[in-house]
C-alpha cells in the first residue's frame, strides 16, 4: 500500500461556557488540525495534529507542512522508519509524529478489519473508568459541579495554580467537602509550583483520598516533591519523553504515571511505556491533551489494553469542548470508550468538510 493523498483540515471548535482553565491559562478555542491520508487501494487512514496550549499553533503548523510532502507516495511498510527517525528531533516535532501515527494505525487497522487496540496488543477491557476533571474555577463552583456529578464517577481532578497556593488548598479542600468517601481526587497543579512550596504547603492537607497531581514543570523537581512528601504523587507532562518515563518508572517515586501518547511520539510509543508501566507495576491514567474525536478515541484504544487493576481512569478529550464525539463512546455513567469498528471506529459523516 503506497499513501497516494495527503490532506488537512482545520480542527477549531469552542469550549463550553467560559472555556476551560488551569496554571497555563484559559483556553476558549483548540487550535488543532485533522490528517487524511489515502492508500493507493482506496483505504484511508485519519489522525489529529494536536496542539498543546503551551506551544505556538503557527510553529508547529509549519514543522507539519515540512513533514507532510515526505509522506507522499510512501509505502506504509515504510512509514514506522521514518516516524521513528522524526522521533530523534526536537520536542515539537513529537506531536507532528503523534498525529502522523495516529493516521497510520487507523489506516492499518481499517485494512485489516481491526480495532487500533488490537495493533497496540489487545484490549484487556471493554472501556476505561473516566474520571471528572474540573477547570481552576472558585472553590465552591468547583465543590457544586462535583455535587452535581457524585455519582458517576470515581475519580475526580481538580485543575490547581492559576492564582495562589492558599486559593489552591481552599480549592482542594471545598471539593473534598463536596466528595464521596470512596472517590480519589487528583489535585492537579500543572508543574505551578516550585519544589520547596510544594513540600511546605501540600501537607496542610492530611486526607488519604488525595493524590498530587504534577507539582512540578520538571522531571527531578517532581521527583523531589514525591519523596519530600508522604501522601502519592502523580507525574504528567514533566515526562516528556520516553527516556524520562523509562527514568522514572526505575526511579519508583511516583505513585503513578500520566501517558499522554501525543506529547512523546504517539500510540506507538505509548505502548510502549503502557506495558512497561504494567511489568513494574505502576498504576497510570491514560488521557492527552484536550482534543477532537479522533485523538480522543486513539487515546482510549491505548487505555482498554492496560491491566484493569493498574488503570486508574481515562477521559473522553473532548469532553468540555463544544464539538461532535460520535468517535466515543460511554456504555454507562463513568465509564468511556472509543466506538467500535476498524482502525479508529466509523468515521462520521460530517468529520471533513462537506464533499471532501
Amino acid at each position: 500500500m503506497k499513501i497516494t493523498r495527503v490532506e488537512t483540515f482545520p480542527l477549531e471548535p469552542r469550549f463550553k461556557g467560559d472555556g476551560y482553565a488551569m496554571s497555563m491559562g484559559r483556553q476558549t478555542v483548540l487550535y488543532h488540525r485533522l490528517l487524511r491520508l489515502t492508500a493507493d487501494d482506496g483505504t484511508v487512514g485519519i489522525g489529529e495534529f494536536v496542539r498543546p496550549p503551551t506551544w505556538s499553533v503557527a510553529e508547529i503548523e509549519a514543522i507539519e507542512d515540512d513533514c507532510l510532502p515526505a509522506l507522499q507516495g510512501l509505502d506504509l511498510a515504510d512509514l514506522p522508519a521514518l516516524l521513528a527517525k522524526w522521533r530523534e528531533g526536537e520536542k515539537r516535532l513529537q506531536y507532528v509524529v503523534a498525529g502522523i501515527d495516529l493516521a497510520m494505525l487507523d489506516m492499518m487497522g481499517r485494512a485489516l478489519g481491526l480495532p487500533v487496540s488490537s495493533l497496540l496488543g489487545g484490549a484487556r477491557a471493554r472501556d476505561c473508568p473516566e474520571y471528572l476533571s474540573l477547570s481552576c474555577e472558585a472553590p465552591e463552583v468547583m465543590a457544586d459541579i462535583v455535587r452535581a456529578q457524585n455519582q458517576s464517577f470515581d475519580v475526580v481532578q481538580a485543575k490547581l495554580g492559576s492564582d495562589t497556593l492558599d486559593n489552591d488548598l481552599d480549592r482542594v479542600r471545598a471539593v473534598l467537602e463536596a466528595m464521596r468517601p470512596d472517590q480519589m481526587l487528583l489535585a492537579d497543579f500543572n508543574g505551578a509550583l516550585a519544589p520547596d512550596d510544594a513540600i511546605r504547603a501540600l501537607p496542610e492537607i492530611d486526607d488519604a483520598r488525595v493524590m498530587w497531581e504534577e507539582p512540578c514543570d520538571d522531571y527531578d523537581d517532581g521527583l523531589v516533591v514525591a519523596r519530600g512528601i508522604k501522601a502519592p504523587v502523580m507525574l504528567d507532562q514533566c515526562l516528556r519523553d520516553l527516556p524520562t518515563y523509562m527514568r522514572a518508572i526505575q526511579d519508583r517515586a511516583a505513585a503513578a504515571l500520566v501517558i499522554k501518547s501525543d506529547s512523546i511520539g504517539g500510540l506507538s510509543v505509548g505502548r510502549t511505556v503502557r506495558d512497561a508501566c504494567a511489568a513494574a507495576g505502576i498504576r497510570v491514567r491514560i488521557d492527552g491533551w484536550w482534543a477532537g474525536q479522533v485523538a480522543g478515541a486513539g487515546a482510549l484504544h491505548l487505555a482498554i489494553g492496560a491491566p484493569p487493576e493498574m488503570l486508574i481512569s481515562s477521559i473522553d478529550l473532548t469532553d468540555p469542548i463544544d464539538t461532535d464525539r460520535a468517535m466515543i463512546s460511554r456504555p454507562e455513567p463513568g465509564r468511556v470508550c472509543a466506538a467500535p469498528g476498524p482502525g479508529l471506529g466509523i468515521i462520521p459523516k460530517d468529520l471533513f468538510p462537506a464533499g471532501q
